[in-house]
């Protein structure tokens, strides 16, 4: 099992802006300019205090049919989180911005994919030692899956515990990869 915490993550406000535009939101709605939305990432940034946990399991393991993305080699479970500064930060910014709810939702989003990405690119480099590739992230959103996941992986371990309505701390995530072998078939021009 790895355990990785403090490491940075960035929050780009172009970033944040695309997916608002993909989402409908527009940012004067909000009463956000350009200026506000790079502050908005920077106090997000802040107040984040990142952390990942991932555990790769074999094709054997029992719950594979159920926690794996796809059938594979093997799999990983991966449990990020903000951590309780984000969560803070997050309530007092719905309490004193409610207009801007929806904006904090998209950074928790950005924040916890960054960490994704972050632990996926590691999960890569040592698949590709074993010869594997991996397959796209797959989140959990089943209740009873995500007891599942968190019953596999020592979450306390980064302070994340599993409640009735989600996560707390709330902004966290769990995910799972499944190892694939790599095709050794070589493509043949014409």
């Amino acid at each position: 099992m790895r355990k990785i915490i403090g490491f940075r993550i960035d929050i780009r406000a172009h970033e944040i802006l695309r997916r608002a535009k993909k989402a409908g939101l527009k940012p004067e709605d909000a009463g956000l300019d350009a200026g506000r939305v790079e502050l908005l990432a920077t106090d997000a940034v802040k107040a984040a205090s990142p952390a990942v946990l991932f555990e790769t399991f074999p094709p054997t393991d029992p719950d594979s049919a159920e926690l794996s993305s796809m059938p594979g080699l093997a799999y990983s479970l991966i449990l990020a989180t903000l951590g309780t500064g984000f969560e803070a930060a997050l309530a007092k910014a719905r309490q004193e911005t409610p207009e801007q709810t929806a904006w904090w939702t998209l950074i928790e989003e950005i924040a916890l994919d960054e960490i994704f990405r972050f632990a996926s690119a590691l999960i890569t480099d040592e698949a590709a030692k074993e010869s594997c590739t991996i397959s796209p992230l797959s989140k959990f959103s089943d209740p009873a899956v995500l007891r599942k996941a968190l019953a596999k992986i020592d979450s306390g371990k980064i302070g994340v515990t599993r409640t009735d309505g989600g996560f707390s701390p709330a902004p966290s995530s769990a995910a799972s990869l499944s190892w694939l072998a790599k095709s050794t078939a070589k493509s043949r021009g014409k």
